[in-house]
């Protein structure tokens, strides 16, 4: 019984991010439901969604499973684990690697850090820095420190940012979809603002995000 309500949990969460990618963070419920869970289980939905909207070489997705690496964050990686189970990304079964060291990285093409302190994250990121992976992280300043899609908890909800620059430098391409819904793109001629808060008609950002659907 417990099993399946930590299932039952984990798949309320990812609905949780979809109804957020989906452009109703807004609404009376989607912000009732995200008080109702801890900032763990929300950053692993999001961690969950981020693959259908990041584009990787294809020498990174040569391997026949897609591994997200989760670094000094167990909460993290367990939610994650839960609602991965027996599902795929890219075509490809998940797993959830735990790992202590950049030096266990292996494939992976998601890495999640967990919070440490500015000058660890800095060393971190720059032994990843130019390799295929996308990489996240939840502290502040982290963008500018190389990371390429950052968390950030405003008004008690999670939200996330974005830094192109850095994902061209891994060769990996985010969707207009997936930037629509960031608070910052850090990068975009546009400037700091999210596309949607500062695009214009006939733009080639769409702020119609159709998250919800894929």
């Amino acid at each position: 019984m417990a099993a399946f309500h930590r299932s039952s949990c984990a798949w309320a969460v990812i609905a949780l991010a979809v109804a957020l990618f989906a452009g109703v963070a807004g609404s009376s419920f989607a912000v009732a439901a995200a008080q109702s869970y801890p900032e763990d289980d929300v950053e692993a939905a999001f961690l969950y969604r981020f693959a259908g909207f990041v584009k990787w070489p294809p020498s990174a997705l040569a391997r026949p499973v897609f591994t997200v690496a989760v670094l000094d964050d167990d909460a993290v990686a367990g939610d994650l684990q839960r609602m991965l189970l027996q599902k795929k990304l890219k075509g490809r079964p998940a797993q959830v690697r735990r790992i202590t060291s950049i030096d266990d990285l292996g494939q992976a093409q998601i890495l999640y850090i967990g919070e440490s302190d500015e000058s660890t994250l800095r060393h971190r990121l720059a032994r990843v820095a130019g390799l295929p992976v996308l990489v996240v992280t939840s502290q502040p300043r982290a963008l500018d420190a190389g990371s390429t899609i950052n968390f950030l908890v405003i008004d008690h909800h999670v939200r996330f940012e974005i830094s192109l620059p850095a994902a061209r430098r891994s060769g990996l391409t985010i969707s207009a979809d997936l930037l629509s819904v960031a608070t910052h793109v850090e990068g975009h001629p546009i400037g700091s603002e999210a596309p949607c808060a500062g695009g214009t008609p006939g733009s080639s950002i769409s702020c119609s995000p159709r998250l919800a659907s894929q």
